[in-house]
C-alpha cells in the first residue's frame, strides 16, 4: 500500500525532473506495479507535463521565431535565426520523461484490457512523438524508453519518415478501439472530464483522428499514401470523426489551482512579457484586419495605440528598438485558461481547406476556410464582426497562403506547430530583419543534446549521416 501511494504521489504531483524520476523508477515498468496504478491514474500528469512543455518551448522560441514577439534583450538572438545548442535540452529531457508515463498507462491499460485507455495513451503517444519528432527530425522511436529496466542508454535513431509511418497506424489503432458507449474506466481527465460524463470519451476519439489529420496533412507533399488517407478520412465521418466545433477543441483548462495552473500563472509580468515586444508583423496584420482577436492577445503602448517591433533587428540598433513604445503580449494570458492547446477545431478546419485547395479532398475550400477563421476568433471568447469575412486580407481568395496565413494566428500559443508548419509551407510570408545574417534562414530543427552526443557516440554519429549533419539549417525528412 506504502508503495502505491508513493507512485501515486508523483503521477498526479506532476513531476517532470530526472531527479524526481530516479525516486521512483524502481516501480516503473513493473508489471505488479501496473496492476496497482490504474492507467487512468496516469492522465492529468501526462497532460500536465506535455502541456507545460509545449508551452514553454512556444512562449520562449515559437515566438521569437515566428515573429509573434520579438525580445528587447540585446543578448537574445533567437528573432535573428540563432538557437543556443543548450535551448535543445529541455524539449528532449521534458517530452521523453512525460512519454515514459504514456509507456507506463498503455502498459498497464492492456493488462487491465481497458480499450478506451490504451486508445488514449495511443493518442497521447502520437501527440509527444510527433513534437519531439519535428523538433529534432530523426530521434530514438522503437527503442527509446528504455533506460529503465533494461538499462538500455545507447538506443538508436530512427528514420523520421518511419516515426511518421508509425504515428499514424498507432492512431488509427487508435480510432478503433475507443468504445463510446463508456468512459475512460478510472482516474481523472482534466481534458475531457471522460470519467465523470462518459460520453465525452468521443471527444477524445475526435481529437485522435484530427491528430491523425495533422501528421498526415504534414507530410502530404512527401506521401502519396498520406494524400489518399487524407482523402479517405475527410470523406468517411463517422468512420474517422473529428473535431465540428470549439466545444470538442482539445484544450487543457487550467484551474489554476495548484497543482493544475498555468505554467505562466506564477510568473511576474516582466517575465511573462517585460523583455519583449509584440513584432510589427503580427500587430500590422491584425491590425490591418481590424481583428477582434488583436485585445485578447497583446497590449496597448503606453500612447494607446498597438505598436510592434521589427523582428530581426541588427544589434547596433538596439538602443533604438529599446527606445520604441511598443505593445506586448497580454498578461491576461498568464491566467487563461485557453492557451493549454494540443489542437482546436479551427485547425481542422484550416487542414479541410487545404487538403482541397491542394486536390488532396472534395469539398468547399472557402467553406472550410471561413469555418476556420470563424471558429479561431470565437475560440478566444470574441464575436465575429458581421462584416469580417467580406474584410480586405480577410475575404477568400483561393490561395493556401492565405489559408496558411490564418492558420499561423489559429496556433497562437499551439507549442511549437507554427514552426512546424511554416517549415512545411513557408507561410506566412515573415519579413526579413535586417540583422539576420546573409545565409542564415529560418532554423529546420534544434540540434540534438550534448548528453545525446556522449553518452550515446556512436548512434550520435550514425545519425548525423543519415540526416547529413546535425545543425540547425539541417532539413528533417518532410522539410526536403
Amino acid at each position: 500500500m506504502k508503495k502505491y501511494f508513493i507512485y501515486m504521489g508523483v503521477a498526479l504531483g506532476l513531476c517532470t525532473s530526472v531527479a524526481c524520476t530516479k525516486n521512483f523508477e524502481d516501480m516503473q515498468h513493473n508489471p505488479e506495479t501496473l496492476k496497482v496504478v490504474p492507467a487512468g491514474n496516469f492522465l492529468n500528469a501526462i497532460l500536465y507535463d506535455g502541456m507545460n512543455t509545449g508551452l514553454r518551448e512556444s512562449h520562449r522560441i515559437n515566438n521569437e521565431l515566428m515573429q509573434v514577439t520579438v525580445t528587447e534583450i540585446s543578448t537574445t538572438d533567437l528573432h535573428r535565426y540563432i538557437i543556443k545548442n543548450t535551448e535543445s535540452d529541455y524539449p528532449w529531457e521534458n517530452y521523453y520523461l512525460t512519454l515514459n508515463n504514456v509507456k507506463d498507462m498503455r502498459a498497464s491499460a492492456k493488462l487491465a484490457g481497458e480499450v478506451n485507455s490504451e486508445a488514449v495513451a495511443l493518442t497521447l503517444w502520437a501527440w509527444l512523438f510527433q513534437n519531439l519528432t519535428d523538433i529534432y527530425g530523426d530521434i530514438p522511436y522503437q527503442d527509446a524508453l528504455r533506460g529503465y529496466p533494461d538499462n538500455q542508454l545507447q538506443n538508436r535513431f530512427d528514420p523520421q519518415q518511419d516515426i511518421y509511418r508509425d504515428l499514424i497506424a498507432k492512431l488509427d489503432t487508435a480510432n478503433r478501439l475507443f468504445v463510446t458507449t463508456k468512459g475512460i474506466e478510472q482516474g481523472d481527465d482534466l481534458l475531457f472530464n471522460s470519467v465523470a460524463v462518459p460520453a465525452n470519451i468521443i471527444k477524445w476519439k475526435k481529437l485522435c483522428n484530427s491528430l491523425r489529420l495533422r501528421l498526415l496533412m504534414r507530410i502530404a507533399h512527401k506521401s502519396a499514401d498520406a494524400r489518399l488517407e487524407l482523402a479517405n478520412m475527410l470523406n468517411a465521418p463517422d468512420k474517422y470523426p473529428v473535431m465540428v466545433n470549439n466545444d470538442e477543441s482539445a484544450v487543457l483548462k487550467y484551474t489554476n489551482i495548484k497543482p493544475f495552473q498555468n505554467p505562466f500563472f506564477s510568473y511576474r509580468d516582466y517575465d511573462f512579457n517585460g523583455d519583449r515586444a509584440l513584432s510589427t508583423y503580427f500587430v500590422n496584420k491584425l491590425t490591418s484586419w481590424n481583428d477582434p482577436r488583436l485585445p485578447l492577445w497583446g497590449k496597448k503602448a503606453s500612447d494607446g495605440v498597438y505598436r510592434g517591433i521589427p523582428s530581426g533587428y541588427k544589434p547596433e540598433q538596439f538602443d533604438d528598438i529599446s527606445g520604441i513604445i511598443a505593445s506586448t503580449l497580454n498578461v491576461d494570458l498568464k491566467k487563461s485558461n485557453l492557451i493549454g492547446t494540443i489542437m482546436t477545431y479551427a485547425e481542422v478546419e484550416f487542414i479541410r481547406a487545404e487538403s482541397i485547395m491542394r486536390g488532396y479532398a472534395t469539398g468547399n475550400a472557402q467553406t472550410a476556410y471561413e469555418n476556420g477563421v470563424k471558429a479561431s476568433v470565437t475560440y478566444w471568447g470574441a464575436q465575429v464582426p458581421a462584416d469580417f469575412l467580406a474584410r480586405p486580407g480577410v475575404a477568400f481568395n483561393n490561395t493556401p497562403e492565405q489559408v496558411l496565413t490564418q492558420k499561423y494566428f489559429a496556433l497562437f500559443f499551439n507549442d511549437m506547430q507554427q514552426w512546424f508548419e511554416y517549415r512545411r509551407t513557408g507561410f506566412p510570408v515573415l519579413p526579413r530583419g535586417e540583422g539576420i545574417v546573409a545565409g542564415v534562414n529560418m532554423p529546420a530543427r534544434m540540434k540534438f543534446p550534448i548528453i545525446v552526443q556522449t553518452i550515446n557516440a556512436a548512434n550520435y554519429q550514425n545519425v548525423v549521416q543519415a540526416m547529413g549533419g546535425d545543425d540547425i539549417a539541417t532539413k528533417v525528412w518532410w522539410q526536403k
